[in-house]
């Protein structure tokens, strides 16, 4: 996404971040945190009250994460068994931090208590997961999302210009594998409805190639 973005990814999370308005205090769940960019993001919105749990099948993904977000959250909890803990043992400006952990865990079978968390961002992971593990992963997301609470996806929209989808089509699938872009069939909103999530609004980037869904757990 780097290249795709120009170096301009982080910005483009950035500031779809900032359309969801955090108040500070929010529980959130970045799933399938890769090296943590959209969960160190997430964190720099929230304040002492807050909380971010990244969640990865990888450790090294995760250990990943935790060099990115050391400084930018009290870590705790369980999950720092997985990956090491770091503490601010200086104190420097740990007051104002929100709390961070980080868990080596299926995103189908998170070990979570039912409506934990406020906000749930999952970026560029639904197409990794298998075809068939899609909608247990959304009803997970489901689970841990408190009635009320609202989440973001990015992934693989291929709802494009039918030339620029072919082209994203053979680059997605050269990178990714041939399960990919499945994800678009029958398209992400779609999957979260049948999770028994409210889809909230869809915006296109990159020409339809890839979308934001924010979507909300009723209630």
């Amino acid at each position: 996404m780097w290249v795709i973005t120009l170096g301009r990814y982080r910005r483009l999370v950035a500031a779809e971040l900032d359309r969801l308005g955090l108040a500070g205090d929010e529980k959130a769940l970045d799933l399938c945190c890769g090296t943590g960019i959209v969960a160190a993001e997430v964190a720099r919105r929230l304040g002492p009250r807050g909380e971010v749990v990244a969640v990865d099948l990888s450790p090294a993904m995760l250990e990943a994460a935790r060099r990115k977000l050391a400084r930018l959250v009290r870590l705790g909890g369980p999950g720092e068994r997985d990956v090491g803990a770091y503490r601010d043992t200086e104190d420097r400006g740990a007051a104002r931090l929100p709390r961070g952990e980080f868990i080596a865990s299926d995103a189908s079978d998170l070990p979570l208590r039912d409506g934990r968390f406020d906000l749930v961002t999952l970026f560029l992971g639904l197409h990794e997961v298998e075809p068939g593990r899609r909608l247990p992963v959304l009803q997970e997301v489901r689970r841990v999302l408190r009635p009320g609470g609202v989440g973001l996806v990015l992934d693989i929209g291929g709802r494009g210009p039918a030339w620029k989808m072919r082209v994203a089509r053979w680059a997605i699938t050269a990178l990714e594998g041939p399960d990919a872009w499945t994800v678009t069939e029958p398209g992400v909103p779609s999957l979260l409805r049948s999770a028994g999530l409210e889809v909230e609004g869809v915006r296109p980037v990159f020409s339809g190639a890839f979308e934001f869904v924010r979507f909300r757990r009723p209630g």
